[in-house]
């Protein structure tokens, strides 16, 4: 009979212990309380159906589905301090950006052609399809193919807002992914925000607030805090698998390289409640590295969710990535946009935060894959997939299917 431990709280592990439970398969999660705090906690929005059809299915699955709301998909982008606003992703809304000249404007259709011609092979769910892109860095593929100014305003944008780090460190296969879902965005979240998501995933599972130094093995069982499990899901972050004692002795020497090679970019995101929305056009503001703010992105909950502010206040969120980002620098780069006084100030850091997928990872990952290991021994997390909310559950999802197998 199974019963299986899963180490991690996060959505991948609390999306694989739910998926056990709907298949009647005995499941403990061990999370410490101290880490409760998600890196879901910094999502605010769903992407398009076609690339989070995991979550929501999940979401449905959750009874959820009647409280998913639409966000009308306007945004602001920062060019040489001042704020443009836009509708995402719309070809006349680039059209209209100061940031691209004429030239830039003339290359859209390009950007457009590539993902036409390259379409079926960008699958975010099967990375291995489109490995012959995972050669080059993002900067380095639309700099050749478009322009760097395109890539200043448009492309790296859209990873630094994403993932707080940089196009310059980015695979071009995980890019034109973006792109291809971008193209025609369709936005969402969770009436009372993304955590809900967490919440319901929890509320009936066998949750152990422990934390997990050890896992030890006889060959038929393995132990985990004295208990006895036939398997064990790892659901912590990449860069920490292997200081969890016993695991690194279970794994070959390829598998070490791969958690030893997993990066992490720290985020700092600070939400600010204010006597007003500072802006009620757009649901967020992206800031262009070329801009050089400490910040990355601003999100304003006021319009993604109007009814999780009180009294016609404001809510909003500041956040940026990298290990010089701090509270006082993302307070001065909205000071530099907006006249405010903050009600109140809440500050969160995630370290690590969003997984790196510099190119050549997704290769790394396919090989893990392919990979045999001790049997009952297993991994999810948004670092085997992609640095997304539908990254960390459809790798949970995967991981309790392979159980079940």
């Amino acid at each position: 009979m199974k019963r299986v431990a899963v180490i991690g709280g996060g959505l991948a592990g609390l999306s694989c212990a739910f998926s056990l439970k709907r298949r009647s398969i005995d499941c403990t999660v061990f999370q410490p309380e101290t880490q409760a705090q998600g890196r879901h906690n910094a999502a605010f929005y769903l992407l398009a159906p076609d690339l989070f059809r995991n979550t929501f299915q999940l979401i449905a699955d959750l009874d959820l589905a009647s409280e998913i709301i639409p966000i009308s998909p306007y945004a602001g982008q920062v060019y040489k301090g001042r704020i443009y606003r836009h509708r995402v992703s719309s070809a006349a809304g680039l059209l209209k950006f100061k940031g691209l000249n004429i030239v830039d404007k003339a290359l859209l259709p390009r950007m457009a052609y590539l993902l036409t011609r390259h379409g079926s092979h960008l699958n975010f769910h099967k990375p291995e399809t489109g490995l012959e892109f995972d050669k080059e860095t993002a900067a380095s593929f639309v700099k050749r193919e478009l322009s760097q100014n395109v890539l200043n305003y448009v492309a790296g944008p859209l990873i630094s807002t994403l993932f707080f780090y940089g196009s310059d460190e980015t695979s071009a296969w995980l890019y034109l992914i973006l792109a291809k879902h971008m193209y025609d965005v369709r936005m969402s979240t969770v009436r009372g925000g993304i955590p809900r998501i967490a919440a319901a995933l929890a509320k009936d599972l066998n949750m152990r607030g422990h934390s997990v130094r050890e896992v030890e093995t006889d060959g038929a069982h393995f132990v985990v805090r004295d208990e006895r499990f036939s398997d064990v899901v790892i659901a912590v972050p990449g860069d920490r698998v292997l200081s969890i004692g016993g695991i690194g002795d279970l794994l070959s020497e390829d598998d070490r390289r791969l958690f030893q090679n997993t990066q992490y970019q720290r985020v700092v995101s600070v939400q600010i409640e204010t006597e007003h929305p500072l802006d009620g056009r757009c649901y967020g503001i992206a800031i262009p590295r070329i801009e050089r703010f400490s910040a990355a992105t601003i999100s304003f909950h006021d319009y993604i969710d109007p009814l999780s502010v009180p009294n016609g206040e404001g809510r909003l969120t500041i956040s940026g990535g990298g290990p010089n980002v701090s509270t006082a620098r993302l307070l001065d780069d909205l000071k530099n946009l907006y006249a405010f006084e903050p009600l109140s100030t809440k500050v969160l850091e995630w370290n690590p935060g969003m997984p790196k997928f510099p190119p050549g990872r997704y290769r790394e990952i396919s090989e893990f894959h392919r990979r045999q290991r001790v049997r009952g021994l297993f991994f999810c997390g948004d670092y085997l997939l992609g640095p997304l909310i539908e990254g960390a559950v459809t790798s949970g999802l995967r991981a309790a299917a392979a159980i079940q197998t």
